[in-house]
């Protein structure tokens, strides 16, 4: 039971003079975008609303901050004011705001519990920026150190934060699925609309805003995995219908965006959930939806035009050329994997200290701009090393490990259920960035890690207070 204390902390809304600082927030945040014409009079309505609910809705500026790379090139070239301020930016200290006005009416403000996981993280990040002082990629490398420092550990840390009950993981989940079908519908309406008017160049993958479509795919796959997992505790039958229905969208966006890493991190990660749901699923079930799924992708591929499934067709099509480009984009993440572990490899000293943060793009390629090996461990081990690679295996040890803590406890399943799915969305992610990105372009990593923590801690309360109970 909860106490009376924390229930009016729950029940407790903003004050009067919080909401009116939140309100002409959003409309300084609104006036810098318009000139006050009468459709940009209504943008600036529009924009001073949605604001507002995201200063009042913590887990909406989240979800937000997290999917920022959706828009943000978008912005860069639509909004005046986002061509001078980073959008990151801006959603990042919206989100952080929001996230203070929440501890703060909640009375959680001094309430933070360190996990173990955020020592080794910080080290790393402390090896990082000291990296900087010697790297040969000065302006590539400390834009990515204090990225990292900046964004990773804020989407790390804000769950862990805002999340202190199940049903806040749930509406995240719920806000991420509603963000993902929504965008997936627009995106393959464009689509189809390209398909039809003939335009090769926005027909080719599947992208929403044209946004890198991997990032999308990325975004996509990672979604996808948390509404799969979570499907067998759904209660309502048309609830269960509804994300059955919402899921063949997105794995069709998924299948269209083209991209063989987010979908072969996709499959892995599918695979790996069902070897371990294969028990307490009977063995006809299982095998129904296999085959569900078997025959949904052979009818995707079956409808979908042949250049937007070409990159999965390409290796094992006998025309020339197709299997000469397919083996090149491949190639080029071989030649920039073997010249990392050359580059590290070269001298015993080298292990210890190799070249700083970026700089595996001025030593390869003789530029100090954003080129990367697209594997975390071989990005992290050619660029801080033997020390920095340890560091990074401490970090996600110590999540692992209380982890498989987390899943001997006594729980409900609609709790596990819940927690094994943004721990496959993690997995996901973690999978996916050993074949493309940065750790800055892995940042959802870091997200999902932080959620995986946020409900670890919620279980382990509900022990303690179970256990007292119990007690009594």
């Amino acid at each position: 039971m909860r106490s009376g204390s924390e229930i009016s902390a729950l029940e407790a809304r903003p004050s009067p003079a919080a909401s009116a600082i939140i309100a002409l927030t959003g409309l300084a945040l609104a006036l810098t975008v318009t000139r006050w014409p009468l459709l940009q009079a209504l943008v600036a309505v529009f924009t001073l609303l949605v604001v507002t609910l995201l200063f009042l809705r913590p887990e909406w500026s989240l979800v937000l901050f997290f999917s920022s790379g959706l828009i943000k090139e978008w912005l860069l070239l639509n909004v005046p004011l986002f061509a001078r301020f980073d959008f990151t930016v801006a959603i990042f200290l919206l989100s952080a705001t929001s996230l203070f006005f929440f501890l703060l009416r909640r009375g959680y403000l001094f309430e933070f519990k360190i996990h173990p996981s955020m020592l080794p993280l910080f080290l790393f990040t402390a090896l990082l920026i000291f990296s900087i002082t010697y790297t040969p990629s000065f302006k590539y490398g400390s834009a990515k150190a204090f990225s990292f420092l900046l964004f990773n550990w804020a989407l790390f840390l804000f769950p862990i934060l805002l999340v202190r009950e199940e049903a806040a993981a749930k509406r995240i989940m719920v806000i991420l699925g509603t963000l993902a079908i929504s965008a997936t519908v627009y995106t393959l309406f464009s689509l189809v609309k390209s398909l039809f008017s003939g335009s090769i160049i926005f027909s080719y993958r599947a992208s929403f805003l044209g946004i890198n479509p991997i990032s999308f795919a990325n975004w996509i796959g990672a979604i996808s995995l948390l509404l799969i997992t979570y499907l067998p505790s759904i209660g309502k039958r048309w609830h269960r219908r509804a994300v059955i229905l919402a899921l063949g969208v997105l794995l069709l966006a998924l299948l269209a965006a083209n991209s063989r890493g987010p979908m072969f991190s996709f499959i892995i990660t599918l695979i790996l959930l069902l070897a371990l749901r294969a028990r307490k699923i009977p063995g006809r079930k299982l095998m129904q939806w296999v085959a569900l799924g078997l025959l949904f992708v052979v009818i995707a591929l079956l409808v979908l035009p042949e250049q937007v499934t070409s990159r999965y067709t390409d290796v094992i099509t006998q025309e020339e050329g197709t299997r000469n480009y397919t083996f090149f984009t491949v190639n080029t993440r071989l030649f920039a994997w073997n010249a990392a572990l050359d580059m590290a490899t070269a001298r015993i000293s080298s292990i210890l200290m190799v070249v700083g943060s970026g700089g595996f793009s001025q030593v390869v390629y003789g530029q100090d701009v954003r080129l990367y090996p697209h594997n975390i461990f071989i990005e992290v081990f050619c660029e801080l090393g033997i020390a920095g690679v340890v560091v990074l295996l401490w970090y996600l040890a110590s999540i692992l490990g209380d982890v498989l803590q987390t899943l001997r406890r006594k729980m409900t399943e609609r709790m596990r259920s819940l927690f094994m799915a943004f721990c496959m969305a993690a997995l996901f992610n973690f999978v996916n960035a050993q074949f493309s990105g940065d750790l800055n372009d892995n940042r959802r990593l870091w997200f999902f890690l932080g959620m995986v923590i946020a409900l670890m801690q919620v279980i382990r309360s509900s022990s303690v207070e179970a256990d007292h109970g119990s007690i009594r």
